[in-house]
């Protein structure tokens, strides 16, 4: 079972909850099974960027890329609106451009540039830091 990023409850900050109605009537079950197909990208993303995932394996970034991914591919499959950013009507064009932004993040996930988890700890980072004692201390300025 794959780690969902994202539940279809959040498509509905991307699309219109019609539009889902529509794809799931159109063909069903397309929303879950693209939801499970990107967030197993998402993860395998991570893997590839060498990141852990904590235990507490929430992120807002993920939950973004995945909810703007999917919905994105669920238009695509039964629409051909998004083939253009040239007319002006075209509705998608916000949801295109979050899609093109996600897609980017995952490749920066993918190639380490990127944490997925921001703020969390990662643990020992395997460099340490020593050094000599002071020379001079905070009295030995007063004598000038």
């Amino acid at each position: 079972m794959t780690v969902l990023y994202c539940t279809e409850a959040d498509l509905k900050d991307y699309i219109l909850t019609g539009y889902l109605d529509k794809l799931e009537e159109i063909n069903p079950g397309i929303c879950s099974r693209t939801l499970e197909n990107v967030s197993a990208e998402i993860l395998e993303a991570i893997w590839q960027g060498g990141h852990s995932i904590p235990e507490t394996g929430s992120s807002a970034m993920l939950k973004r890329i995945c909810a703007v991914m999917t919905a994105y591919r669920c238009v695509g499959d039964i629409t051909t609106l998004m083939d253009t950013e040239a007319s002006s009507g075209n509705e998608w064009i916000p949801l295109q451009r979050m899609f093109e932004k996600s897609e980017k993040d995952l490749d920066k996930i993918r190639e380490g540039r990127l944490d997925p988890y921001p703020g969390s700890v990662s643990g020992d980072t395997g460099i340490s830091v020593s050094a000599p004692a002071a020379i001079f201390g905070p009295s030995t300025w007063e004598n000038f």
